[in-house]
């Protein structure tokens, strides 16, 4: 068993969100490794330490002490500094919990999220897929036998196309999981994201464009345009101005998938209950002034 300092990380608050958290399961205080690498092992957190079975190297990344540096070295551009500042401050135990070694796993994770609830139907789905399959190509053929919905249906026929070696460059393997069908930018994003922890992208979901607008981050800005994305990397394409996705990789840096990670619990947890006057970020936000 090793332990480590948790150096401030609440380690539930931070796989709440993470993709990774579909490989893990809760018993009992801790959370099982239930798919892909080191099966079996746990990781765990009492009071100031973590504790798991699972390789030291694998810990790092399972409870986000890897982004822990990035996050004390990196500084985004002073325009957003205050904002990223009382993030920080409201978030401080939320880091980056990611799974380098499954980058598969993660993706049917990810793949499957696609416009349903991640807590109540991927969770459940990749539960059971993880129980009859022994990797991820054979649980994504049986998808289909799992349920009805869309996202199952179709994800043996885009793992087939995602399957093999991935270009190493975050660019080039963007592009080309979006060039299989059915694999948008956010989809590649997220991907990106938590299997290859590039804190650089942003994944453009619902919770990171409602924030955008109640921020009034970039003005005029929109999510990624697929088609665009399939023919560019994301430096040299003629929609960067107007992306979204890009805009947060730019101005954010590597806090750009922390800040969207940060942004989805508060959109989903405070925005989505109209808890306007407990907001900590009511000062930067257009909806929740007061006396609006």
């Amino acid at each position: 068993m090793l332990r480590f300092p948790s150096r401030g990380i609440d380690l539930e608050l931070t796989l709440k969100p993470s993709f990774i958290l579909a490989l893990f399961e809760k018993e009992e205080g801790s959370y099982r490794k239930i798919a892909g690498r080191s099966l079996g092992c746990r990781i765990w957190q009492k009071r100031g330490e973590i504790f798991s079975t699972c390789p030291a190297e694998e810990v790092e990344y399972y409870t986000g002490l890897w982004f822990l540096e990035v996050k004390a070295a990196e500084s985004p551009h002073r325009r957003f500094s205050q904002l990223v500042d009382n993030l920080i401050e409201v978030y401080a135990g939320l880091s980056l919990a990611v799974d380098i070694y499954d980058p598969l796993y993660i993706f049917i994770a990810v793949f499957l999220s696609q416009n349903t609830s991640y807590r109540t139907n991927v969770l459940r789905w990749t539960r059971e897929l993880w129980r009859t399959a022994r990797d991820p190509a054979t649980a994504a053929e049986a998808a289909p036998g799992v349920g009805g919905s869309f996202q199952l249906k179709r994800l043996p026929e885009v793992f087939r196309c995602v399957a093999g070696e991935w270009p190493r460059d975050p660019y080039q393997l963007r592009r080309f999981l979006v060039s299989c069908k059915y694999v948008g930018p956010k989809t590649a994003d997220a991907t990106l994201l938590f299997a290859r922890a590039e804190s650089s992208a942003a994944p453009v979901d619902r919770h990171f464009l409602n924030m955008v607008s109640r921020l009034s981050l970039f003005p005029g800005a929109g999510p990624p345009v697929p088609a665009y994305c399939k023919r560019f990397p994301c430096f040299d394409c003629p929609k960067r101005g107007s992306c979204i996705r890009w805009l947060a990789s730019k101005y954010f840096r590597r806090l750009a998938g922390w800040v969207q990670t940060a942004f989805y619990i508060h959109d989903a947890e405070i925005c989505s209950r109209s808890m306007c006057r407990e907001c900590a970020l009511k000062d930067f936000c257009e909806v929740g002034k007061p006396g609006e």
